[in-house]
């Protein structure tokens, strides 16, 4: 499984005592997170020129650009594996002011070795 640290802030949530949230506003808009459980977990890069790209990351691309939408995509395959996935965190909008961290984060990145999908 491979990993990679991503750069990012976090914030306190009210009324969750130290539970952080993680918005992730510095991503590119061809990366994005899939938070488990509200957690971030797995991250995805999909840039369309990348010839790197795995099986996975291309069927989700062809899954797109027919017009499936990467949130619905995401919450069906963890409905799959038996697991509670979005791309959004339901803390967005709870977070204190003044509570700014920043944080280095070791994400799973989403491929082949996760997924045996478009094989």
């Amino acid at each position: 499984m491979n990993k990679t640290i991503v750069c990012t802030e976090s914030y306190l949530i009210r009324g969750g005592q130290d539970k952080r949230f993680y918005p992730f506003l510095e991503l590119e808009y061809d990366e994005w997170i899939i938070y488990e459980d509200d957690f971030p977990k797995y991250y995805i890069n999909l840039s369309l020129d990348s010839t790197s790209n795995s099986s996975f990351e291309k069927w989700l691309i062809s899954q797109l650009k027919s017009g499936e939408k990467l949130q619905n995509l995401v919450i069906s395959l963890g409905k799959q594996y038996g697991k509670k996935w979005s791309i959004f965190s339901s803390q967005l909008g709870m977070e204190v002011e003044g509570s700014h961290k920043s944080e280095k984060l070791e994400l799973e990145i989403l491929d082949d070795k996760i997924f045996n999908v478009g094989k």
